[in-house]
């Protein structure tokens, strides 16, 4: 405090720890150096003489204040510096102002560092009368604790001492006025380390994916922050920075300030049925749909598929054709036939040719042609097989090959002991060269025009009298000549090459488990198609081809219980058939496999369904069976009826149209079907 502060006031002087022992002398030389102010002083009063005594701190303060006892707004404070040693003793002599009464109330507080520092402690008070003349001294004792020599007291309480603020009087880097750090310990002992300048950023993680949303600053990690923020859905913990979008739902999930970016919504795309749209996400929010735009409208598309040339099978619906060719308007009722379609003449063949709706509309179907006993009367055939669209053919049975000609009637038996064998099934080339197979493994060819009467017959070279041959097939080849196969009894499948008399021309290409019956097949190796019963269940099975003819895969035909199939036909490569005993009949769909068709009813007073011999198939809807109650049978693609009643059993149907095939069986007996051609419309 300044003497100009203490202007018309209480003059207080300090004398530095030494009291005044001549109090008028001193008054004297204190009114000689400050002349204006002993205007104001009682010439005639005495003085208190306030001393503090102090222990254990070399730094500090001690405010004295005076106060009129009868008037507490006259008052008057001096600050008296600690003199940096302890323990020690600090004075100041007080002077009564005219105006003051004589009983004054003085009070020492002590401050730590400096007389700008923090009051410590409580205020020490007393009373006293300033004397009329000398002094009357006023001590006060004050004990603070500063170990480290900072100006701060220890904060620790003891008796007599005053309380500091100090929270570490051992660490003189610890004071109120240190700057706060993070060390480890409160520097300037308030509020711990909450307060550091150089606190660590942290954020809190709700949802526990190492990223955080809300800061947080703070010396040490705190329990569920972590050092990493930025999370902009801190309630889900797949949401974080620097992954990848993964999921398309219109939010946020790598928190780039971008939603569903990697899910390229709004872009141009094209869905599954070839229509044009825009991404947009799924219901599935990990994946996008191609939402279509106005006026994208899928429609069905045909193809051609059984090779007539007009399209009717459904290929898809789609705003384009999901296949090449495809086109939107049917041209074909029947994609099951090439007999079948759009425009095309209405024949007598039980078929709907021209999709009109009817069938044969506009004629009578023509009666069966039967010839009885044209190998003699009790001689039985087993198969015939017929080329140059119809008009030639071979005749086979036990002891039986014939050549049939319809250009020039009549029917050539070919009767050297090299053609004469046990015969089971035929398969005529188109050039007329025919293959035979039958018991004992014997399979035997020649064309109708060779100059000898002998067959080529040779026998497998092992296991003959259980490889009897039941079914051939051929792969016609007009320069190179045909590939057959034959299929046996005991599950052996043979394949004979050309020029057929070569060692390794007949060769056994697999074997499987099951009694084989009959091979069907159309123009490529892979088309092929064995049938017969399983060894292992007796169950009706199917065994197809790969392109080389060296592995045959097993396919179940779905037959309800134990019975034999007996024949296959394949119509396409969409449709195939065989059948067996008690009137079965399946039907393969290319993608779908087998089903069994309707069965055949129950005929002539019989108590069950007859053995279906032979099948033949022109159309999905035009099916025939040769059965063993002496039918042929017409499968229309929802029912079977009688369409001939024969004097014999029948065992063999062959034709190349559905208007000109023929039957064959028991008492050599030859029923063929001609229809006149078609009107063109």
């Amino acid at each position: 405090m300044s003497f100009p502060r203490l202007r018309a006031a209480l003059v207080v002087f300090v004398l530095a720890s030494a009291a005044c022992t001549d109090f008028d002398l001193e008054k004297q030389k204190l009114c000689k150096q400050f002349p204006e102010r002993c205007d104001a002083m009682d010439d005639t009063s005495g003085a208190l003489n306030v001393t503090v005594g102090y222990s254990g701190f070399m730094r500090g303060c001690v405010t004295v204040t005076a106060t009129d006892a009868d008037n507490a707004s006259n008052t008057r404070s001096l600050d008296v510096a600690i003199p940096g040693k302890t323990p020690g003793t600090v004075s100041a002599e007080v002077f009564r102002k005219k105006d003051w009464g004589r009983m004054l109330r003085v009070t020492a507080q002590l401050r730590e560092l400096d007389c700008s520092g923090p009051a410590v402690g409580a205020a020490q008070e007393m009373k006293a009368q300033v004397p009329e003349e000398g002094t009357l001294d006023v001590a006060f004792t004050v004990k603070a604790v500063d170990e480290d020599g900072d100006g701060y007291f220890s904060s620790a309480d003891a008796a007599g001492v005053v309380s500091g603020t100090d929270c570490n009087d051992r660490d003189s880097a610890v004071s109120p006025s240190a700057l706060e750090v993070c060390n480890g310990k409160d520097d300037n002992c308030t509020l711990g380390e909450s307060d550091a300048t150089d606190k660590q950023v942290w954020y809190t993680d709700a949802d526990g994916d190492g990223y955080g949303s809300l800061r947080v600053e703070s010396c040490v990690q705190p329990v569920g922050a972590v050092a990493v923020g930025g999370d902009c859905n801190d309630a889900d913990g797949q949401v974080r920075p620097g992954r990848t979008e993964f999921r398309c739902d219109g939010k946020d999930d790598n928190c780039n300030g971008m939603s569903d970016e990697d899910f390229s919504v709004g872009y141009d795309c094209i869905d599954v049925q070839k229509c044009v749209g825009k991404t947009a996400c799924a219901a599935t929010p990990s994946q996008v749909v191609c939402t279509r735009l106005p006026g994208q409208d899928p429609v069905a598309w045909y193809v051609d598929v059984d090779g007539d040339g007009s399209k009717g099978q459904l290929a898809g619906v789609g705003c384009e054709s999901p296949v090449d060719g495809g086109v939107a308007q049917s041209e074909d009722c029947d994609e099951s036939s090439v007999y079948v379609r759009n425009g095309l003449a209405e024949s007598c063949d039980r078929l709907d040719n021209n999709c009109s709706g009817g069938v044969d509309e506009g004629c009578v179907l023509p009666d069966w042609a039967t010839d009885a006993g044209v190998l003699g009367a009790v001689d039985s055939l087993k198969s015939i097989a017929l080329y140059d669209d119809g008009q030639k053919g071979w005749l086979a049975g036990p002891n039986k090959l014939a050549h049939l000609d319809g250009t020039n009637p009549g029917i050539k038996e070919f009767t050297d002991a090299s053609c004469r064998k046990s015969w089971n099934a035929a398969w005529v080339a188109q050039d007329g060269r025919v293959f035979v197979v039958g018991e004992d493994g014997w399979l035997s060819t020649r064309r109708p025009v060779d100059g000898s009467e002998q067959c080529f017959t040779p026998q497998v070279a092992t296991d003959k009298n259980n490889t009897d041959f039941n079914g051939v097939f051929g792969i016609d080849d007009p320069v190179s000549g045909p590939t057959v196969y034959a299929v046996a009894s005991n599950g052996k499948i043979y394949r004979w090459s050309p020029p057929y008399s070569g060692a390794g021309d007949l060769a056994e290409v697999t074997d499987v488990p099951a009694n084989l019956r009959a091979i069907g097949g159309l123009k490529t190796v892979n088309s092929l198609v064995a049938v017969g019963v399983s060894d292992m269940d007796g169950k009706a099975r199917a065994y197809r081809a790969n392109s080389t003819g060296s592995m045959w895969t097993e396919e179940s035909l779905n037959a309800p219980d134990t019975e034999y199939v007996r024949a296959v036909h394949v119509l396409n490569g969409q449709y195939a058939y065989a059948a067996g005993d008690k009137g079965r009949v399946f039907e393969w769909i290319g993608g779908a496999g087998w089903h069994a068709l309707p069965q055949l009813p129950i005929t002539n007073g019989a108590t069950e369904a007859p053995q279906v011999m032979d099948v033949l198939a022109f159309s999905k809807n035009g099916i025939y069976a040769v059965t063993s109650a002496n039918t042929i049978e017409f499968f229309n693609g929802s029912a079977w009826t009688t369409v001939h009643a024969a004097a014999q059993p029948l065992r063999s149907l062959d034709g190349p149209r559905p208007t000109r095939f023929a039957a064959a069986g028991e008492g050599s007996t030859v029923v063929n079907f001609t229809a006149p051609a078609p009107v063109a419309p």
